[in-house]
């Protein structure tokens, strides 16, 4: 299968009609399988994903944007372009090549489905083959779409990010994956063969018992109808309740959202908050107590303590002062001795008038110091006391209060939060309403939840039943029956059962054996760790990987790191899709999310140019930049190249050739 073309009009942000051609190029220089399509977040790529999947699958279509139980026609009804006129239709067209049998000869045909709806999501499908509108392909559309690319298959062929995101956090597949890997596995086929050779068997052995006998098969085999008539209705039921409880489970998770929204949560917890709140009261009249205590003490000084400091050095100046008036009478007297002495010393004339004059220079200067009128008249042991509370007191003080005082702060504040949610929380009467609504909500659920249980023990006890009948038939046939009458058929359906068996457990053993080679081949691969991995194993009944070393021992999942996880659920996907054997193209959105640059180098080389004869690339301009979608064109791999531009004023997306054009 080769897509050729894929058409959107007024479909999602692609208002108009526009056209992408998909083809893959081939010439002499080799095959160029990319189609390189970029966009920015929100610009129109998952549009494109989504197109592909919607043509091909229509409401059986596996649509991450499409709402649980939201049905068929609203999510068309809301795909249509809001932009676009009132009457107008949204249409989405793909063009694949495919070979197809007509009249027993197999021939390359060029198949068109096109998908057209209006604003109220009435659809209308029309297939054209080779260009003329076919009716018989119309109609079994589901049914020839499925032989070529089942849906069980698509998504290891149409896959984003978030499936791989999704894919890497299991230790097993999901659903949908594990459906694609019994697919793959060709498990569907012997199984559904067992089935129609049981029912043969039951045929065949009625109709060789004789009276009694066969009263008795048929009482066992109304018995064993009876059960599964019992088991498909009990599906049902587990159907609708499953259904139930996804509506109940939206159904709480709005009453919830309401509850929390209208302050139903403030609410509850009120008496809480009440608490907390006297706590931080009482812990911010504390602050302000040591406050008060602080301000009651030598912290007012503070506010003068440059007058303090001048009113230390004025005590200090009077101090000496008094201390020199205290010794002026001693020192004349010692002076006066001095003088006596150098007169009997016979000093010259010069000399003695030099020592005369520098005496009555300094008792002149003492004079004049001491003259000075004192105000303060503060006494030593005052002028210590001044000192230890500007050098301790105050600063002590200062920065006890300046650390209560951010407490209260942080205190007030928190205070004025608990006081606006308690403000917040709505009346008594509206938070009856609100919890009375969630309470229901609630009930509701676990009652479907319960119910579901319920069903699902019934259908167990049910299947039981079915094996038990199922044995009962079997000893009985093989008791009276087979006794009686050697019937060639039975004893040939018998050895067709062992055999059909024996093939099932050998297809699935081959079968695994080249999915595990695949995988550890591709693991290796891509990892630029290449002896990190030795072995991957595959559980035959989970489908859950175990990596094993070169020394053969397991490797915890957890061990490797998110890029390396991913790299696994790609070459999983790579492996799945190779042992397929289906030629079909693969299309991915954001491909290289959460790895470093050398994966994405490896993911590049290896995984885009050879994983299919078509690669459709959806890519931000952080994913495949600059470096890479170089990369990619040196190496003539990229055969089209396509940028989606959104604008954002008039919430509208168009397509232009070529990709970001990134600065050089």
């Amino acid at each position: 299968m080769i897509f050729q073309e894929l058409t959107l009009e007024n479909f999602n942000s692609y208002k108009g009609r526009h056209t992408l051609n998909l083809q893959p190029t081939n010439s002499s220089e080799g095959t160029r399988p990319i189609i390189l399509i970029g966009g920015l977040n929100g610009g129109g790529k998952t549009s494109l994903m989504d197109a592909i999947r919607l043509a091909l699958y229509g409401q059986r279509a596996q649509i991450d944007r499409r709402k649980k139980n939201q049905s068929y026609s609203d999510f068309l009804s809301q795909c249509v372009c809001s932009h676009a006129p009132a009457d107008a239709s949204a249409t989405i067209e793909l063009t694949f090549q495919h070979v197809i049998r007509l009249s027993n000869i197999d021939k390359l045909a060029e198949i068109r489905v096109q998908r057209t709806w209006n604003r109220k999501g009435k659809e209308k499908l029309q297939v054209f083959l080779d260009g003329w509108a076919d009716r018989t392909l119309t109609e079994t559309w589901d049914e020839r779409v499925e032989s070529w690319l089942p849906l069980g298959l698509s998504n290891l062929f149409l896959f984003d990010g978030e499936q791989i995101k999704d894919l890497t956090q299991q230790d097993t597949p999901p659903p949908s994956v594990t459906t694609a890997i019994r697919a793959v596995l060709g498990l569907e086929l012997p199984d559904r063969l067992a089935n129609h050779l049981e029912i043969l068997i039951n045929q065949k052995q009625r109709e060789l018992a004789r009276g009694e006998d066969r009263q008795q098969l048929d009482a066992i085999a109304q018995r064993l109808t009876q059960h599964q008539t019992d088991l498909e209705a009990e599906a049902q039921r587990l159907k609708a309740l499953q259904e139930e409880l996804n509506i109940a489970e939206t159904h709480l998770r709005e009453a919830q959202l309401q509850f929390e929204a209208e302050g139903g949560t403030l609410a509850e917890s009120a008496p809480e908050l009440d608490r907390q709140l006297q706590t931080l009261c009482t812990e911010a009249e504390h602050q302000r107590q040591n406050l008060r205590h602080l301000a009651a003490d030598c912290l007012p000084l503070a506010i003068v303590q440059p007058l303090l400091q001048q009113a230390q050095q004025q005590g200090h100046l009077e101090l000496r002062r008094q201390q020199a008036q205290a010794a002026s009478d001693l020192i004349a007297e010692r002076d006066q001795r001095l003088l006596d002495l150098i007169q009997t010393l016979k000093l010259n004339r010069t000399q003695t008038q030099k020592i005369q004059a520098f005496l009555q220079q300094e008792t002149q200067r003492l004079i004049e110091a001491s003259s000075a009128d004192s105000w303060l008249d503060a006494d030593p042991e005052t002028l210590d006391t001044l000192a230890h509370a500007l050098t301790h007191q105050i600063p002590s003080q200062l920065h006890l209060t300046h650390t209560h005082l951010t407490h209260l702060t942080h205190l007030t504040t928190s205070i004025e939060a608990l006081i606006l949610k308690l403000q917040a929380a709505p009346s008594p009467e509206d938070y009856d309403r609100l919890r009375s609504h969630r309470d229901q909500a609630q009930l509701h659920h676990d009652e479907c939840l319960y119910k579901l249980e319920q069903s699902h023990r019934q259908s167990l006890k049910l299947r039981q039943a079915i094996e038990a009948t199922k044995a009962d038939l079997k000893r009985y046939t093989d008791q009276y029956i087979q006794q009686q009458d050697n019937d060639d058929f039975l004893k040939a359906a018998s050895r067709a059962q062992q055999t059909l068996q024996a093939f099932r457990s050998r297809l699935t053993l081959q079968k695994l054996n080249d999915l595990e080679a695949s995988i550890t081949n591709y693991f290796r691969c891509l990892l630029h760790k290449s002896h990190l991995v030795h072995r991957i194993i595959v559980d035959q009944q989970s489908f859950s990987l175990t990596l094993y070393d070169t020394a053969g021992q397991p490797i915890p999942k957890h061990r490797l790191s998110a890029g390396e996880k991913q790299l696994l659920a790609i070459a999983f996907l790579w492996a799945l899709a190779s042992v397929s054997n289906r030629h079909l193209p693969i299309a991915i959105d954001t491909p290289l999310s959460r790895l470093d640059s050398s994966h994405r180098r490896n993911l590049i080389d290896q995984y885009f140019p050879q994983a299919s004869h078509q690669m459709i690339l959806l890519s931000t301009d952080t994913e495949i930049g600059c470096e890479e979608v170089e990369g990619l064109r040196s190496k003539g791999a990229i055969a089209r190249e396509y940028l989606l531009q959104y604008n954002s004023t008039n919430q509208q997306t168009k397509i232009i050739p070529g990709y970001f054009p990134f600065k050089a």
